[in-house]
């Protein structure tokens, strides 16, 4: 077994000879394996290695007693060793997360305070692999989540262990005459973990023997593969990203599966992805399908919008100088960008106190093609006069609107045709006439800062 995790570390590159070692040391068998074999090879390979001991506060004279333990198996074998005391009961109530989660990220960040560094070598092995495949597959995931855990995480978290198997680190501490505590929470089936690895793994191997190492090399598989894939999503996004965003139509033209990749490094070039979920991901390529460009709300407090044909992810006041609302019939929208309510309706009969202003407008709702929406100008856009269509830019150039100006002017349009540029001009292709069967009535109503958005 010590060669195995010789080669194991060689070829995944987790060490280099003379680097420092930090071994998360709880007391159990796993723990004490790892420790003694690095602690063995450490004289091979120059590796200056070191123990830190998280005492959790959860398990009173027990945990105080695998502390005690960690320090003193440390002393006998001239290993420098910490315990690290934290309330995690406290901090989770604090974060209102799960005691488990809680204890894990506390564990993590104390593991590297105290690497400095360095590498942190954990204890899972091929059976805790099994057991997170598992865990991933009956809640659903993606390929990324059938990986299950790398042997190396973040370049600075190592498995050593991960491809033996939990017999064979039990005989390898029986061979050595290594001790190790018990956790009593390891036999409780309350946990999800305990329930997989007391329960649903060994009924596993009755039904076909080997299924654990099946499973991991299953893992190894599809690691391979995630990471074959992953490098042609960074290509197709460093390929696209142009303008501060992504071009719609670059987008579309990937296949899907690719096109879900770019769009998850594009979220994860902005905040964590720990957040981010399907829902979200097909939430964006909604987005990209809708000429509105509806903007989207996604987690830590950024947002998606379509700008002139460019998918765009940022913070709010990011999307304010392109906007673009969807009015739906019947619904009344608050345009942040414009402080403006809008009310649309569609009717049969032409509204009776109907007034041509700078508030109010009217169409032939059976004109209309595309979803209508209130938004900034765009390259392309286009209005239609009595004397034929003409571009946006050219028109505005022709009434003498300051350059300044022009991106300020809110418009009225479906997809790149303009219905009206409020307070300015109303297309001449959509007003109505005798044959009107449906009208569609635009109302704005401009807000006062005191008043609410609905």
């Amino acid at each position: 077994m010590l060669e195995k995790v010789r080669r194991t570390m060689k070829q995944y590159h987790m060490c280099e000879r003379g680097e420092r070692i930090l071994v998360g040391l709880s007391g159990g068998m796993d723990s004490m394996a790892l420790l003694h074999i690095l602690w063995r090879l450490s004289a091979r390979e120059g590796w200056q290695v070191r123990a830190l001991h998280v005492h959790h506060g959860l398990r009173g004279e027990e945990a105080d007693r695998d502390a005690a333990f960690a320090e003193k198996i440390c002393g006998d074998w001239g290993i420098p060793c910490q315990t690290v005391r934290l309330d995690v009961a406290a901090e989770a109530q604090r974060r209102k997360l799960g005691l488990e989660e809680t204890g894990r990220i506390l564990r993590y960040e104390a593991l590297r305070d105290g690497a400095a560094g360095g590498r942190i070598a954990v204890a899972h092995h091929a059976n805790d692999q099994a057991e997170t495949l598992l865990m991933r597959l009956c809640r659903g995931t993606g390929l990324s989540g059938l990986t299950a855990m790398r042997p190396v995480r973040e370049d600075d978290v190592i498995r050593p262990l991960l491809f033996c198997g939990r017999e064979e680190i039990r005989a390898y501490c029986l061979a050595e005459n290594i001790p190790w505590r018990e956790d009593s929470t390891n036999q409780e089936v309350t946990y999800t973990r305990n329930r997989l690895r007391h329960q649903v793994l060994p009924l596993l191997e009755q039904v076909h023997g080997g299924s654990v190492r099946h499973l991991v090399e299953t893992a190894e598989l599809l690691a391979a593969e995630e990471d074959f894939l992953e490098g042609l999503a960074r290509d197709a996004l460093e390929r696209l990203e142009e303008d501060g965003g992504l071009p719609a139509a670059g987008l579309l033209e990937l296949h899907p599966a690719l096109r879900r990749r770019v769009l998850r490094l594009a979220l994860a070039e902005k905040a964590s992805l720990r957040d981010v979920s399907r829902v979200h991901i097909a939430a964006l390529e909604e987005l990209l399908e809708k000429e509105s460009g509806r903007e989207l709300a996604l987690p830590h407090g950024l947002w998606a919008w379509m700008e002139y044909g460019v998918l765009k992810i940022g913070e709010k006041e990011d999307a304010a100088e392109g906007y673009c609302v969807l009015l739906r019939p019947g619904e009344k929208v608050f345009v942040a960008a414009l402080g403006w309510r809008v009310e649309t309706e569609v009717s049969l009969e032409k509204p009776a106190e109907f007034c041509r202003d700078d508030y109010t407008n009217v169409f032939d709702y059976d004109k209309i093609e595309k979803e209508v929406c209130c938004r900034s100008r765009r390259p392309g856009d286009r209005i239609a006069l009595t004397a034929g269509s003409k571009k946006l830019k050219d028109f505005l150039i022709d009434e003498k609107i300051p350059r300044q100006e022009r991106n300020a002017l809110p418009l009225i349009a479906c997809g790149s045709e303009v219905l009206w540029i409020v307070g300015r001009r109303v297309s001449a292709a959509f007003g109505p006439t005798a044959q009107t069967k449906r009208y569609f009535t635009v109302r704005i109503r401009r807000l006062q800062k005191d008043e609410g958005k609905n």
